[in-house]
């Protein structure tokens, strides 16, 4: 196997990895929180039933700035607030959003290419990496899209160095993947 190969195998098991590790994490305190901790009480005073346009709003934003909040907390808020037939809609509607928001991050990259900042960034950041990201953009992108990896930032760079829109449109599909797994899981731990 060539090095190169051997490197980007690596760099896409070891993130993966990763991904796997805090999702399992994350899964393991959200099904120990609601299947050995009474939580009744505290639903009944806290009320987590948030209008829906509210939390599309405030998880689009999370995904345009770097996904401060974990998508995983708003499958779970959709799950335990939401009627439990409604749970597909909103991880597609989630998982969509997200796509919109690695576009939108993307276009940006794209628009900073032009820009003062991007030559300042090629410089003494980007530069010396700009021709590994056109040819294994598409890894980065497929690593970030189903990894806790900032699928935003990503994008922006990748957009930022010149990649193939049509190619990145492609690739970012990966992030329904990530979506359609993380859903079922939440979907099997949650008590009913």
């Amino acid at each position: 196997m060539l090095r190169r190969n051997k490197v980007r195998l690596f760099f896409f098991f070891s993130n993966f990895l990763k991904g796997i590790a805090f999702f399992a994490f994350a899964l393991g305190f959200y099904k120990i929180t609601f299947s050995y901790l009474d939580l009744s009480a505290l639903k009944n005073q806290i009320t987590f039933d948030l209008p829906s346009t509210f939390v599309f709003i405030l998880f689009f934003t999370s995904e345009v700035i770097l996904g401060i909040i974990p998508p995983e907390l708003f499958m779970i808020w959709a799950i335990s607030s939401k009627p439990i037939d409604s749970y597909l809609l909103y991880v597609v509607v989630f998982s969509a959003l997200s796509y919109t928001a690695g576009f939108s991050a993307f276009l940006f990259g794209k628009y900073l290419h032009n820009t003062w900042l991007y030559g300042f960034m090629k410089k003494n950041i980007i530069g010396k990496y700009e021709r590994k990201i056109n040819a294994y953009g598409w890894l980065v992108i497929v690593v970030a899209a189903i990894t806790p990896l900032p699928f935003s930032a990503t994008c922006a760079v990748v957009g930022a160095v010149g990649f193939n829109r049509n190619r990145y449109l492609f690739y970012s599909l990966a992030r329904f993947l990530r979506y359609a797994i993380y859903g079922f899981f939440i979907w099997l731990a949650h008590p009913f």
